[in-house]
């Protein structure tokens, strides 16, 4: 009897020890993982695959600056919103750029322990002009943070990637600022030295010898206001192009109607030809549909721009054709395929004139800032501005420019803008 009641007894003590640890053990139970088979394994690794490259994209969209994330292939594993804003049409450019790839290899030929930040200035020439200055530092980070293309080791927790992490800044504006105040001194003590020195000369000569002759006052006071209207006009187009180029990077947004463009042009051209032997015309056929993005201002400008040298040059040549009127048509057209333009959708516009035209060594150079026919070839001589304003804002339109000239005959002016819709 006493052996069955230890029995019972020590029975008695293991029952109610395991009831005591069933608290223990459910209270324990949510942190308890069973061995997952094949199919919850793929669905933990998708899980993590999925919310490790959320997070990587979502850091980087909160980051202010322009940057980028390459991993050891130099492929771009992450492009931020604000380097896609900044850089639209550029950052493949960057990418391939040989001191852009220069600093990769360097930085990533570098061991782990002596790793230090990087930087280089890239200049980019196409699609547009950029000075952009890059900052890389490298940084081995888990393989789970990158999407499953980019990853080496299949996206295991103990496999790790070397990444590039890179930070732009455009410096383009305050380079360009520099460089144009550079060249803005270098144009003013060139071309604007002889105006000034002519207007001395006759203030010289206006309070000496002919301080009391009216003939030769009334003579060179309208020389002198020739000289000054000078001055203004080169003072103005620099100011002008200095203000295009500025904005040369932003594309316009606007939607432009080339029909409507074309109505303003009409009206603005209309008040330079009051009482000149000149023959204009628009034809405006078939373009009530076509659109294009840009500046509606930028772009009558430029059409200005080609009638008023067509007017000037043309005018001056008047007396060798006979006096028969200056012919200038404006026109405007689908851009046919295969012609040497852009294979996107766009149209052509041109400015036509009967004019005495251009010799052919002086057209690749007529968009040069400051560069004019000689006297030579041209009875009259412009500040050199004018085109190159011209092809400032058409590079800031993604358009292109193109002069065909016959000495005798006339120039035509072609300029291709690429379509806002087909």
């Amino acid at each position: 009897m006493i052996m069955h009641a230890w029995l019972a007894a020590l029975y008695g003590m293991a029952g109610g020890g395991a009831l005591a640890a069933l608290p223990l053990f459910f209270a324990r139970s949510d942190r308890f993982e069973p061995m997952p088979d094949d199919s919850d394994r793929q669905k933990n690794r998708s899980g993590r695959e999925a919310a490790s490259a959320v997070t990587l994209d979502e850091v980087m969209a909160c980051l202010p600056a322009a940057t980028l994330v390459l991993n050891d292939t130099r492929l771009p594993c992450v492009i931020s919103p604000e380097a896609k804003r900044q850089f639209t049409n550029s950052i493949g450019s960057i990418i391939r750029h040989p001191a852009f790839q220069s600093c990769v290899d360097r930085l990533l030929a570098q061991k782990k322990e002596e790793s230090q930040p990087v930087e280089t200035l890239i200049v980019l020439d196409v699609p547009h002009y950029r000075i952009v200055r890059a900052w890389f530092h490298k940084k081995t980070v888990p393989d789970v943070f990158l999407s499953e293309g980019y990853r080496k080791g299949g996206g295991a927790f103990s496999s790790r990637t070397t990444l590039v992490f890179v930070a732009l800044h455009d410096e383009t504006e305050a380079v360009l600022a520099e460089q144009q105040h550079t060249d803005f001194v270098a144009f003013a003590s060139h071309e604007l030295r002889t105006p000034l020195a002519s207007l001395l000369g006759f203030i010289e000569t206006l309070q000496g010898p002919a301080a009391d002759d009216p003939v030769i006052q009334k003579e060179f006071l309208g020389i002198m206001s020739e000289q000054a209207k000078r001055m203004q006009r080169l003072l103005d187009g620099l100011l002008y192009l200095s203000r295009v180029q500025m904005q040369e990077h932003h594309r316009p947004t606007d939607t432009i109607g080339i029909a409507d463009l074309l109505k303003r042009l009409s009206d603005e051209v209309s008040g330079l030809l009051a009482g000149k032997p000149v023959r204009f015309q628009v034809q405006a056929d078939g373009v009530q549909e076509l659109c294009v993005q840009g500046d509606e201002a930028q772009l009558l400008q430029v059409l200005m721009n080609l009638v008023e040298n067509a007017l000037k040059y043309g005018l001056s040549d008047r007396g060798k054709r006979n006096d028969d009127p200056l012919g200038i048509t404006v026109s405007c057209v689908r851009a046919p395929k295969n012609a040497g333009w852009p294979t996107d959708p766009g149209l052509v516009l041109s400015v036509e004139d009967t004019g005495p035209g251009i010799p052919a060594r002086h057209l690749n150079r007529l968009t040069e800032r400051f560069y004019r026919v000689a006297k030579t070839a041209s009875s009259v001589q412009g500040s050199g501005l004018g085109l190159a304003i011209v092809q400032q804002i058409l590079a800031r339109h993604d358009g292109r420019f193109a002069v065909e000239s016959t000495v005798g005959e006339g120039t035509t002016c072609r300029i291709w803008l690429p379509l806002l819709s087909a």
